[in-house]
């Protein structure tokens, strides 16, 4: 039983996890569903996936073309290196525009340094990959025409021999524009569909919940219940109550012959006294009689011997019934034939003979299971505390049987 109940508990426990795991686990199901990404309108990435190229055929001078660029919250493109140089090409001949498009490289003139290019971001350095063996600055300081020139110069990517070229600012042209960021090149763009999945997979996951709590709910209500209508949990032993009778004085007596001396037991009279009788049926039974008490009630005195008759194990004295009047009372048991385990210590039975070490071994095992039986079987655990030779009886084949172990307070005179 103390494994069932074991079972059960640990059953429960899953139980309760139940409905946490399973939502978690179609959780994890629905988690994985990317969502749908894709390029915006003309924008197309580069290589390396590090920027946003554009090309766009509209014919508009340098000045125009990186104002339209910047309106995209972009610019025109600064080619750092040979790899993006090809990619705007490839750009730019798809587009089959003769004469090239415009990027972002502009001539300027400086005192300090002569003259030079720069990119229009103002960020990216002019790369001398772009120009293979040429120089990065041209030497104007002798020359009013070159510096004015150079002033009004900017770069077009063509697919002629030179992939770079300089030309009049003002002149028309294609252009190619470029976003530095390349997470600016997505938008995410949801399907309804998707919508769909996921309102359905949250509503079977929120009744499958709610009605595993429901049933776990239920299910725990119905177990207390019945657990609150057992007294007691006996073991496999004892799956049927033995039944228990409420005497009368006058059947006591009847039985026991009046109380005789010829019919006390020997052994332990501190309660009261033990005496043998006969029931009506011919079954032999011990009748113990406690001391008296005004303190403890008729009802309260049924309902522990109720207690205690319910319970049943081959290794414990079972109880036939009891007797209250005016504070007497009186336990039935079953009769054991011989008697307290005391007296085959100290005071060996006429005929008996000294208990050899097998009988030792099968006094002790047996008396063992009874008490891991109270212990460990019965709910709520049972602890007898008045473990002596007096309350442990020997069957005819020295099997012990323990008794005194329910109701200690009925041996104390409560």
């Amino acid at each position: 039983m103390a494994e069932d109940n074991g079972e059960e508990e640990e059953g429960r426990r899953s139980l309760c996890l139940l409905p946490f795991s399973f939502s978690f686990f179609l959780l994890l199901l629905l988690l994985p569903l990317p969502l749908p990404v894709r390029a915006q309108t003309r924008w197309r990435i580069n290589p390396d996936m590090s920027k946003c190229f554009m090309y766009i055929g509209s014919s508009l001078s340098w000045d125009r073309a990186e104002a339209l660029c910047q309106d995209m919250n972009g610019h025109l493109a600064a080619l750092t290196s040979t790899q993006e140089l090809n990619f705007a090409q490839s750009l730019c001949a798809s587009a089959s525009i003769a004469g090239g498009c415009w990027v972002g490289g502009r001539g300027y003139n400086s005192t300090a340094l002569g003259v030079g290019w720069k990119w229009s971001d103002d960020a990216s350095h002019w790369n001398k990959s772009v120009f293979p063996g040429e120089s990065l600055r041209v030497n104007c300081s002798t020359s009013t025409s070159c510096r004015a020139n150079i002033n009004d110069s900017c770069t077009l990517v063509s697919n002629a021999r030179v992939a770079l070229v300089g030309e009049r600012c003002n002149t028309s042209h294609g252009l190619i524009c470029m976003k530095n960021q390349e997470n600016k090149c997505y938008h995410k763009h949801c399907h309804k569909e998707y919508f769909i999945v996921l309102a359905v997979v949250s509503g079977l996951i929120l009744s499958t919940t709610l009605a595993v709590v429901i049933w776990l709910l239920v299910y725990r209500r119905s177990k207390k219940r019945k657990r609150s209508r057992k007294v007691s949990s006996p073991s496999a032993v004892a799956l049927v109550p033995p039944s228990w009778k409420v005497f009368t004085t006058e059947e006591l007596r009847s039985i026991t012959k009046n109380f005789s001396e010829a019919n006390r037991l020997i052994g332990d009279a501190k309660t009261g006294g033990t005496y043998s009788g006969l029931l009506p049926d011919g079954s032999r039974v011990a009748i113990k009689r406690l001391k008296r008490s005004s303190l403890q009630r008729k009802k309260e005195f049924y309902s522990e011997i109720g207690r205690v008759a319910r319970l049943h194990h081959p290794n414990l004295v079972a109880v036939k019934g009891c007797c209250y009047d005016h504070g007497d009372r009186y336990i039935v048991y079953e009769f054991v034939a011989n008697g307290p385990l005391d007296r085959w210590l100290h005071h060996i039975p006429r005929g008996g003979r000294s208990l050899d070490w097998a009988m030792r071994m099968r006094v002790a095992t047996t008396l063992a299971q009874g008490i891991a039986f109270l212990h460990d079987k019965v709910k709520p655990q049972v602890v007898h505390r008045d473990i002596r030779a007096s309350n442990v009886l020997l069957d005819e084949e020295f099997g012990s049987h323990l008794m005194g172990w329910a109701c200690p307070s009925l041996y104390r005179g409560k």
